[in-house]
């Protein structure tokens, strides 16, 4: 269960979302010449033997097409493919997705929202504006949505009603977020993507959006590994999947941090101390001593917890804290790196477990204990379906939305209680965004990664696959659960996502060499960007308080 994020944040991040979630409106278009005249209306294709003349003057080869609502004219043509066209307005509509994604981030690097981006320079060395920057990721996409899209066409593959539930989540998120802003749906789309941009464009695109997903997904999880594949590439890349364990207590003594009035020798007796302390500390032989070491200095020395500018802890406030400050210096899952002195010294090759040492610091002393020497993450992860039904969505009232949730576990009870017609229902009632077009599957899902009564019930001890149970959460809802079993290993998630990243690029490229995507830059070059934000803007420029993701 991801965490819940602003509503923009979220219908943007759904439309950018993953590698392959470009999101350009499709626009189909007839004959893309510069004969404004000649338009292509209804739902009908063009044969693949038909020819037309491209704006550029090339003759492109046209088979079936995905129409829009109105005609496109030639002059209205961003990008083309052999099947496909996008419009000046959807991608106006991509291009404005892009932007109010990324505009905290171009604002941190000195964006003035205020002002147009045409205006402004993101390298002026190079002569790019921050519109050249927003619109060359914009164009980057385009071409690999079309490619997909012409790759999946050759493939024989069409879009099924499973296939429609991404489409319909992403409109819903947008007719909610006019909702929101108070504004008609036509309104609110044209203020918050661009002029021309309309409903049917965006399903349009959607569509597309969908089948070059299925396509990608086709390819990617087509790709298959061996336990010997994976065991090389960990083998090969082994500090990228390397943790370790340890405990870390410093004894400070001020050094370069000391006051000038000090005196030298004050300041060296201090260091003495501290070092002395601090190589009893490393002497220690088992975790457990040198958690009491710790307790022990701390309780002598309340001040290295409250400060000396304050009144030292005492009594029973004083214990509680000791044992909170002790329970602090353990580090779990510490990442690989060899920059830091600590960081050198635990990944050593020859480092075993319970071994100590002393690094010097400026100003203090360091001590480690290593608790588990190098090691790769074998934390076993699960794979789940849910279905959420979430109290907002029942007039924030629990005892509804249990009843409903009830009546949705009965409804799979009676039936034909398999994976399968949990899926369906799960595609048909969840009110999880992130799982609905999957049937509310989750794989691989580690732990942790949840919120707590989610993962206590994936988790527990006791749990067999076909366990189905609904689960009550504090911060969504309640959720119908189906367990499936154990994934894989979290370090085998991590190099298996890595191999099929490596071996998808490899393939696009192939991919990508079949199939010309044309552009035409004297089109794009009259995209404009929406208004720039005020605070008066309203819609989805507007900050105010929206309503977080349920999922």
């Amino acid at each position: 269960m991801l965490q819940g994020f602003s509503l923009r944040k979220r219908i943007i991040a759904a439309m950018i979302a993953g590698t392959l979630c470009v999101t350009a409106v499709l626009s189909g278009c007839g004959n893309a010449n510069k004969d404004s005249d000649n338009k292509a209306g209804g739902n009908t294709g063009v044969t693949s033997s038909e020819r037309t003349e491209a704006s550029d003057g090339s003759e492109t080869s046209k088979g079936e097409l995905i129409l829009p609502e109105e005609p496109v004219s030639a002059e209205d043509v961003v990008a083309q493919s052999d099947h496909y066209v996008i419009s000046r307005a959807i991608t106006s509509y991509l291009f404005n997705s892009y932007y109010l994604n990324y505009r905290d981030y171009a604002v941190y690097q000195g964006l003035d929202a205020t002002k147009s981006l045409k205006e402004q320079y993101y390298s002026q060395d190079q002569g790019v504006t921050w519109f050249d920057y927003f619109m060359s990721m914009t164009t980057q996409y385009l071409e690999q949505l079309l490619t997909l899209c012409e790759a999946a066409y050759d493939s024989g593959i069409t879009m099924e009603d499973s296939d429609m539930v991404s489409v319909e989540v992403s409109m819903k998120s947008i007719r909610d977020a006019a909702d929101v802003a108070g504004k008609d749906l036509d309104t609110y789309i044209s203020e918050a993507f661009g002029e021309g941009v309309t409903e049917k464009g965006i399903l349009d695109y959607l569509k597309l959006t969908a089948l070059a997903n299925k396509y990608y997904n086709r390819v990617k999880d087509g790709f298959k590994y061996s336990e010997e594949d994976y065991e090389k590439y960990y083998q090969e890349n082994k500090a990228s999947y390397s943790y370790a364990d340890f405990r870390r207590f410093n004894f400070a003594f001020g050094g370069d941090n000391a006051e000038a009035s000090e005196d030298e020798k004050v300041v060296q007796d201090r260091k003495e101390k501290a070092k002395a302390y601090a190589e009893d500390l490393a002497k220690c032989k088992t975790e457990k001593e040198f958690l009491d070491y710790i307790k022990k200095f701390l309780t002598e020395h309340p001040e290295q917890i409250s400060g000396e500018s304050t009144t030292p802890l005492q009594g029973e406030e004083l214990a509680e804290a000791v044992e909170k400050a002790a329970e602090e210096t353990l580090y779990n899952q510490y990442a690989y790196e060899v920059t830091s002195e600590a960081g050198k010294w635990i990944f050593h090759l020859a480092r075993n477990d319970l071994d100590t040492t002393v690094i010097e610091n400026a100003n203090s002393f360091t001590v480690l204990m290593i608790t588990k020497s190098t090691y790769r993450d074998e934390s076993i992860s699960k794979n789940v379906r849910h279905i959420l039904i979430t109290t907002k969505s029942h007039d924030d009232s629990e005892e509804k939305a249990l009843a409903k949730a009830t009546e949705i576990y009965n409804e799979w009870k009676n039936g034909e209680k398999t994976e399968e017609s949990f899926a369906a229902l799960a595609r048909k009632y969840t009110e999880d965004t992130g799982s609905k077009a999957t049937g509310g599957l989750y794989t691989n899902v580690l732990p942790g990664k949840t919120v707590t009564e989610f993962n206590d019930w994936l988790f527990d001890s006791k749990r067999k696959p076909g366990d189905v149970e609904v689960v009550k959460t504090a911060q969504y809802g309640y959720h119908i659960m189906y367990y499936l079993g154990d994934g894989m290993p979290a370090w085998k998630i991590s190099v298996d996502n890595m191999l099929r990243k490596t071996d998808y690029e490899e393939a696009y490229k192939t991919i990508a060499e079949k199939y010309e995507v044309i552009l035409f830059n004297e089109v794009i070059q009259k995209i404009n960007e929406t208004e720039p934000y005020t605070e008066s803007s309203g819609g989805v420029y507007q900050q105010s308080q929206e309503p977080s993701s349920g999922a």
